[in-house]
């Protein structure tokens, strides 16, 4: 069983090459917060996956809020195991995940890091596609050496580009809370009204009014989806991504979830 979230595609990518390797379901941590589906009942020997990228440091709201919701159901103790997605360092979201999975009586026995092509173009522009491509090259090695781990239940702590960055995860967590407004999200008029936006907003904060999409909560979960996914590059958030370059998984099908 593999829960994942994923915005551009990179942690659902992820989550899509671990599933061809051990099978089983795969769940979309938003769309189950969405749904109140929080109860799941995991067959013995059955492995659980959890696999989102990194923000600010820490965790997503959205896998936070469906962590703490989280109910396992299983005869026997199972094996768990996170993959984070990061564009530069992990800081602690992976101890931020296990303090949380404690709470829910659930013991995290493994963790990962995979680099990715950083997004988060409300901050930074993405990188040129030569490098988008070195990374996704280098990815695709460190993702077959995790199911050589995972075949063998390996236990530990595997992620790689913690950095110096760790001890700055309360201080770049905290501004994530402040900073996750919607206020400033618009469309201009190469918005076609494809819905696109709505449909795969995970706070679903977005919705379709008079041809345009209207932000209607205070806050969202800033995945950037919106901006990055927008067929027309419609969507933008204030100045800042004006000049900025798009990017989605290029390898990633999302026609499969």
């Amino acid at each position: 069983m593999i829960f994942y979230f994923s915005g551009t595609g990179n942690s659902l990518y992820v989550a899509q090459k671990l599933h061809e390797a051990s099978g089983g379901e795969l769940i979309d941590m938003a769309g189950a917060l969405s749904e109140k589906c929080f109860k799941y009942k995991v067959k013995d020997g059955e492995k659980i996956g959890i696999i989102f990228p990194v923000y600010f440091l820490g965790l997503p709201t959205v896998v936070s809020e469906f962590i703490d919701n989280l109910k396992i159901e299983s005869s026997a103790k199972s094996f768990v195991y996170t993959v984070i997605t990061c564009g530069g360092s992990l800081g602690n979201a992976d101890k931020m995940l296990a303090k949380r999975l404690k709470q829910r009586n659930i013991q995290l026995n493994n963790a990962f890091s995979i680099e990715m092509p950083g997004n988060y173009v409300i901050m930074y522009d993405v990188p040129n596609r030569e490098e988008q491509d070195l990374t996704l090259q280098s990815a695709e090695k460190q993702i077959e050496k995790i199911v050589g781990l995972l075949e063998v239940n390996k236990k530990g702590n595997f992620v790689s580009n913690r950095g110096y960055f760790a001890s700055l995860t309360p201080l770049a967590y905290k501004i994530y809370g402040i900073y996750r407004k919607t206020k400033k999200f618009y469309a201009t008029d190469a918005c076609t009204t494809c819905g696109l936006c709505e449909e795969i907003c995970p706070s679903r904060t977005i919705q379709i009014s008079s041809g345009r999409p209207k932000w209607i909560n205070e806050k969202c979960s800033h995945c950037s989806a919106c901006i990055n996914r927008c067929p027309t590059e419609a969507i933008q958030y204030g100045n800042a991504t004006k000049k900025r370059g798009r990017y989605v998984n290029p390898n990633v099908n999302f026609s499969d979830v």
